[in-house]
């Protein structure tokens, strides 16, 4: 299993390095290999059922106890599939749709990385795991859709991809950490046998692990990336953006169905989220004219009829769900595939500027013909089985029956109208426009895949009894927890789904002949609104930014005593909290003013103390503001002298003369003019200080009380004079026993050195000139 995750990896760096040397020999390698992978897993077919799943663990960091596991049920194994076959189809098209591209290396290496962190996906059977490999496909979907990184366009649409996703994949590791959590494991076996109905973060798990998935999915409010995305090569589109990535949050929604479908609210918004992104982007795709961005809003629409499925949560539903993922990634897989052919070969994607192409590309218009009718849902496609399932589901939904019904037939409705303009629009009916070259058949490389995948779908409707038991009943039984059956059959009699189908048949055609006109009325979808979901996002990014640019400049303004003031307050603010919130006031805490000084000299060091503080508030020159601080540090290493700490005492000597020396070097090169504090700043750094004071007093009373029992200080008391042959034991601890971590704080204090000295030299030559 493992390997076979790794060999996607493998031969993506095999093509970042050698692709330019050996352009078809390793595209139809990345083919072979892709589908050896695919092989590999029709090999477990028969091994996994509903109760029987493979589990696969590896060493990762065996002195950690830390292993890679990967979870095989009949669910994983439908999606590996699905990711290897489609995977060696489209990287197939892409061996002629890519040809002469100067990057193409790059291109197949982010492919097959992206196919790679996919399956390492949907097999994860930890849950860090899972959000690694969940991440790694967000990133190299960003690569792809910046792939023509020298376009505007693709650089803006990549970050925003980037940006909605990942934001949402740091809520699904906040809501995978708490079901960890809840579950006691990590082990997705575990979690699924064991459950999270009891843990007091269920509603923190349903929002983080819902806005995991409605990010990755696209579902309303944040669909909008995904069109947008459109920016990015044909091939890259058809894998991430109909049959791989956007199916992610489908996966991660069915496989937490068994965890979370009893938790409140998880149905009542699967079905309410759903069903408005299927409408509104249905309804998007009709006001589109360039033929990618329509097929990206159906998809955005078909993956909301997906989740609002689930979110119904019976059998049939879930049922019409997994049918209908399979359904959409035939046809959408395909009729990417021959949006990139008229663009290839046609030069144009507007579909005003496409029509009567069939006999000029006829495997085109073939394979076109065929998803056309998928996606219609129109006999003898499975779409058509499809379409009667989500039909019969939302008809017999427990809750908002009427609502689903509704909006399952919109968008249905729509679908046929689409279908309608791709296949007969622009392959038999005439162009409005002129294309900007002449048309032309494509490669074989190109036609062949989406005829097998839109003719897939076809055959499927026919022939389904092996598809039908030995993988997806099993997967649906993986979901709801027990063998299940699914009837594929073409005819079930007269009933009042089958009359509904027919009036969406009628009003889909209705809604063709007359598209000009619902154009005009559904302009309104494609004016700018300020709280348009894109609008607010952008919105939120320029408001970020200057928030930003506020925190900087104050933060980074240039003056040191600043600086100092901030980072002080920082630490004030967090220590003095913790402490207050902890309770970590000493306990017995007696107010003893001892005998500071009996003799009349031993007064000298704290006039000096009060001296200096007097000066540095009242001076406003610079020799006088160091010579204070100066009297300040003697006068305090004056007092250790008295209180028999003379260690202590001759290196606060020796660090307040090397500091008066150095600043005294330095003053003569700071400029003339000294720069006032206004009062409100003085009075609040004299605050500042007494506050920093205090808390470090109870900080220390507070360790005082604080039993210390460490075999350490003893070890080193008992050892400093046999082993070092020295009495002061922080000496010997300094010089002898941590002798390598001193010797770094001194590198760290010459490196600093060096820099200071030619900082100093460059400035003086700048001086000079």
């Amino acid at each position: 299993m493992l390997i076979a995750v790794l060999t996607g990896y493998v031969l993506a760096l095999t093509c970042a390095v050698f692709y330019k040397r050996f352009p078809k020999a390793l595209g139809y390698l990345s083919v072979v290999g892709v589908a050896c992978i695919s092989v590999y897993f029709f090999s477990l077919w028969g091994e996994v059922n509903e109760s029987h799943p493979l589990l696969f663990t590896y060493d990762w960091v065996p002195s950690l106890r830390v292993e890679l596991s990967f979870y095989l049920d009949s669910l994983s194994l439908f999606f590996a599939l699905l990711i290897t076959i489609f995977g060696a189809l489209i990287l197939l098209y892409s061996t002629a749709y890519m040809e002469g591209d100067r990057q193409a290396n790059r291109f197949f290496a982010y492919m097959l990385t992206f196919m790679a962190s996919m399956l390492g996906l949907v097999l994860s059977g930890n849950l860090v795991q899972l959000y690694i490999f969940w991440e790694l496909t967000s990133i190299s979907s960003f690569l792809l859709i910046a792939y023509e990184n020298e376009e505007a366009e693709a650089r803006k649409s990549a970050l925003q991809a980037l940006v909605v996703t990942a934001g949402g994949g740091l809520a699904l590791l906040a809501g995978l950490i708490l079901i960890g959590m809840a579950a006691g494991s990590y082990e997705l076996a575990e979690i699924l046998k064991l459950g999270v109905q009891d843990s007091p973060y269920l509603t923190a798990i349903l929002i983080l692990v819902l806005l995991g998935s409605f990010t990755k999915s696209a579902q309303f409010p944040f669909h909008f990336w995904l069109p947008n995305a459109m920016a990015a090569p044909t091939p890259v589109s058809a894998f991430l953006h109909s049959a791989t990535m956007v199916k992610a949050g489908i996966f991660l929604l069915l496989r937490f169905q068994p965890v979370l479908s009893g938790v409140e609210g998880w149905s009542v918004t699967l079905m309410i989220v759903g069903s408005i992104t299927m409408v509104f982007a249905a309804l998007m795709s009709f006001t589109q004219f360039d033929i990618k961005k329509i097929l990206a809003y159906i998809t955005v629409s078909a993956l909301g009829l997906m989740v609002a499925a689930i979110g119904i949560g019976t059998e049939l539903a879930l049922k019409a769900a997994f049918l209908y993922l399979l359904v959409h990634a035939f046809y959408k897989g395909a009729l990417f595939l021959v949006a990139g052919n008229l663009d290839h070969e046609a030069g144009s994607k507007d579909i005003r500027k496409l029509g009567k192409l069939a006999s000029k590309m006829p495997w085109t218009a073939t394979a076109a013909i065929m998803a056309s009718l998928s996606m219609a849902g129109l006999p003898p496609a499975l779409g058509f089985i499809a379409k009667e399932k989500l039909y019969e589901a939302t008809l017999h939904a427990p809750e908002l029956a009427i609502f689903l019904t509704t909006a399952a037939f919109i968008s249905s409705m729509l679908y046929v109208t689409i279908a309608l303009i791709i296949a007969w629009g622009i392959f038999f009916s005439q162009k409005n426009e002129e294309a900007p070259k002449s048309p032309h058949a494509a490669p074989w490389a190109m036609w062949l895949p989406p005829v097998l995948m839109a003719g897939a779908g076809l055959a499927f409707g026919f022939i389904n009894s092996d598809l039908n038991k030995g993988l997806l009943s099993p997967a649906i039984g993986n979901i709801i927890g027990k063998k299940s059956e699914i009837s594929l059959s073409l005819w079930h009699g007269f009933t009042w789904v089958l009359g509904l189908s027919l009036i969406t048949y009628l009003a889909g055609f209705v809604l063709y002949r007359f598209q000009n006109k619902a154009n005009q009325a559904l302009s309104f979808l494609n004016r700018e609104y300020r709280i348009a979901p894109e609008n607010l996002y952008f919105s939120g990014l320029a408001l970020l930014h200057r928030l930003s640019v506020r925190v900087s400049h104050g933060l980074q303004n240039g003056y040191l005593r600043a600086y100092i003031f901030t980072i002080f307050s920082f630490l004030v603010l967090v220590s003095g909290s913790t402490y207050i919130l902890q309770g970590l006031f000493p306990q017995e805490f007696h107010l003893e003013i001892p005998v500071m000084a009996e003799r009349l000299y031993e007064f000298v060091p704290y006039v000096l103390i009060l001296l200096g503080m007097y000066m540095i508030f009242k001076t406003r020159s610079r020799l006088s503001l160091l010579i204070a601080t100066s009297m300040l540090g003697f006068g305090v290493a004056s007092v250790f002298v008295f209180f028999s700490a003379p260690d202590v005492s001759m290196t606060q000597f020796l660090v307040e003369t090397i500091t008066l020396v150095f600043f005294m070097l330095i003053l003569h090169r700071l400029p003339p003019k000294l720069i006032s504090i206004s009062g409100k700043k003085k009075y609040g750094q004299l605050a500042l200080s007494l506050v920093f004071g205090l808390m470090m007093c109870l900080i220390l009373l507070s360790i005082h009380e604080v039993p210390v029992a460490s075999a350490m200080k003893e070890y080193y008391l008992s050892q400093s004079y046999p082993k070092a042959k020295g009495e002061n034991v922080v000496n010997v601890i300094l010089i002898d026993f941590r002798a390598l971590d001193t010797m770094g704080e001194i590198t760290v204090l010459a490196i600093t050195a060096i820099g200071i000295l030619a900082l100093s030299s460059l400035n003086l030559k700048e001086h000079e000139k």
